[in-house]
């Protein structure tokens, strides 16, 4: 019963609503393939219905149910807005089956520039990660030390990473290094505040019933400080995850020869808004999953926090 409600809540309504909207005669001199649309709602559709049907009853569908009936909303008003009734400039703002159409076509590019960018981000957070977490710790541990470092992590962190980007590219012998290095600047002084500030938030009681069972450096950095300050290590991570792929599309647009970012500032010197808008979709679709698999797996890692 619980979903079979779920599957008759409003969202189904809008789902359909938006789908008749495609049906709508167009209006625009470039007329698109309307089956593009309704192939994106179906395929959003059908994922929003793997979630009603196999999502444990719990008040994170119902933000789901509540995301997809937006997604489906926004749809309807966006083809309302260009192709049926042209309330828009329709040079620089192209209906959704357009949008949808190009990215069908350019798929191969789109996975092969989105594999570029991912392996440079990758590398670069990835050094951040392991650098900044056992910096953070060492630093937050030790009291005075770590009120001077925090105030010089602070000024550091305070700069904006893509003023950095000159000097990597006149120093730096590849720009695919240029860009690591980009991004781990941009992510270490995040992860690094965040975990300072974590192991600064613990318990004294934690840090003394450690001490007082002779516990060795390692074990105490890595087995009780680290757990303890993971609700904020995993702030920092989030903030220099998203700063990262900021700054990782700022340094592909400015020179770079491959990536999303390249993808978007290539089209960008042609005027094509239809790959334009298909380059920023896109990117905003992955960082979204991104963000949401670290989400999940901090959800998963201070389940004992509930």
């Amino acid at each position: 019963m619980e979903r079979l409600k779920r599957l008759l809540s409003p969202t189904q309504i809008l789902f359909v609503a938006a789908v008749l909207v495609q049906l709508l005669p167009t209006r625009t001199d470039r007329v698109g393939n309307a089956l593009y649309a309704v192939g994106l709602l179906s395929v959003l559709e059908a994922v929003q219905i793997i979630l009603a049907v196999f999502l444990p009853p719990h008040k994170d569908y119902r933000t789901w149910n509540g995301v997809f009936g937006v997604i489906f909303a926004f749809l309807g008003i966006w083809t309302l807005l260009t192709a049926k009734l042209v309330l828009i400039p329709q040079d620089i703002f192209k209906a959704p089956d357009i949008v949808t159409e190009q990215f069908v076509k350019d798929l191969p590019r789109l996975l092969k520039d989105l594999s570029t960018s991912m392996i440079t981000i990758t590398a670069g957070y990835g050094l951040a990660l392991a650098t900044a977490i056992p910096i953070g710790l060492f630093l937050g541990w030790n009291a005075q030390i770590g009120k001077v470092s925090e105030h010089i992590a602070n000024f550091f962190g305070s700069i904006p990473p893509i003023v950095f980007i000159p000097y990597a590219l006149a120093l730096l012998p590849t720009f695919k290094s240029c860009s690591i290095f980009v991004i781990f600047i941009t992510a270490f002084f995040p992860i690094l505040s965040g975990t300072m500030s974590g192991v600064q938030n613990i318990s004294e009681q934690t840090v003394s019933s450690a001490k007082a069972l002779c516990v060795s450096k390692p074990t105490m950095l890595f087995k009780i400080l680290l757990p303890a300050s993971l609700p904020q290590v995993f702030d920092g991570c989030n903030m220099g995850l998203l700063l990262s792929f900021i700054l990782l599309t700022s340094a592909e647009m400015i020179g770079g020869s491959s990536g999303i970012g390249f993808y978007i500032q290539y089209y960008t010197n042609f005027g094509n808004f239809t790959r334009i808008m298909v380059g920023i979709v896109f990117l905003g679709t992955i960082v979204t999953l991104v963000t949401n698999l670290v989400k999940a797996l901090e959800a998963h890692l201070l389940r004992w926090k509930k």
